[in-house]
C-alpha cells in the first residue's frame, strides 16, 4: 500500500497510460517489442521520478538512454545516437551525484527546485534561438525532413538536462516545447510513410508531454515555497 500511494492518481495515469500503449501495438502488430517496451516504461518512469524530484529517476533513465542508444541504432538515427549516447548516457551519471549532493535537509532522496532569474531567462531564450536556428541551418544542408524542429529537440534538449541537473524549474518550458515539436516530428513521418509504429511513437511523446506540464506546476510552486522560506 506504501508503494501505491508514493505515486498520485495522475501519476499511475501515466504509467497506465504508455503500459497501456505498449499492449495497443501488441495487439495491432501482433509482436512483442521487449526492449522497446522496457525502453518506454523506464523512460515514463524516469520522468515522473524527475517532476517528483527523486533521486532514482537517473536510475530509470539510465535504463532508458541506453536502450534508446541501441534501438537507435539499429534503425540508422545517427542524431538521436549520439545525442543519447555522448550525451544522456554520461549525464545520468553526473545528474546523479550533483543531485545526491543537492537533496533538501531531511531527505536523502529529493532535491531543492529553484528558478532562474529574469536576465538569465532572457540570455536562455535568446541562446536558445541563435542554436536552434544555427542547427537547423546545418541539418537543411544535409537534407533533413524536418530541420528547424529536429534543431529544436536536439537543442533543448541537451539545455534542458543541464538545467534539470542544476535543479532549475524553468527545465519545464523547455521540455514542453521538445514533447510538441517532437509529437509533430513523428506525426509528420506517419503522414509521409504512413506506418502506425509513427504514431504510436507520437502517443508515447504526448504522455511525456502531459508529465511536462505537471512537473513545471510541481517544481514552480516548490522554488517559490524555497524562496519563501529562505
Amino acid at each position: 500500500m506504501k508503494f501505491l500511494r508514493f505515486f498520485s492518481p495522475y501519476e499511475w495515469f501515466l504509467l497506465t497510460t504508455i503500459v497501456a500503449l505498449n499492449f495497443l501495438v501488441f495487439i495491432v502488430t501482433g509482436e512483442w517489442e521487449v526492449l522497446s517496451t522496457v525502453a518506454t516504461i523506464s523512460g515514463v518512469l524516469c520522468v515522473v521520478l524527475v517532476a517528483k524530484g527523486h533521486l532514482s529517476n537517473y536510475v530509470f533513465g539510465l535504463i532508458q538512454v541506453s536502450l534508446y542508444t541501441y534501438l537507435s541504432w539499429g534503425v540508422g538515427y545517427w542524431g538521436e545516437v549520439a545525442l543519447n549516447g555522448l550525451y544522456y548516457v554520461p549525464m545520468q551519471f553526473v545528474g546523479f551525484f550533483m543531485w545526491k549532493n543537492r537533496t533538501r535537509e531531511g531527505s536523502k532522496t529529493t532535491v531543492q527546485s529553484k528558478m532562474l532569474t529574469r536576465s538569465q531567462r532572457l540570455w536562455l531564450f535568446i541562446s536558445c534561438a541563435i542554436l536552434i536556428l544555427a542547427g537547423g541551418l546545418v541539418l537543411d544542408y544535409f537534407d533533413d525532413p524536418a530541420p528547424y524542429l529536429d534543431s529544436t529537440t536536439t537543442i533543448l534538449s541537451i539545455i534542458a538536462m543541464f538545467l534539470m541537473v542544476k535543479t532549475y524549474a524553468e527545465q519545464w518550458y523547455l521540455w514542453i516545447t521538445v514533447n510538441v515539436a517532437t509529437i509533430i516530428m513523428w506525426s509528420m513521418a506517419y503522414f509521409r510513410e504512413h506506418q502506425a509504429g509513427h504514431l504510436i511513437i507520437a502517443s508515447m511523446w504526448c504522455v511525456y508531454l502531459l508529465n511536462s506540464v505537471h512537473g513545471l506546476y510541481v517544481w514552480k510552486k516548490a522554488a517559490k515555497e524555497a524562496t519563501l522560506t529562505n
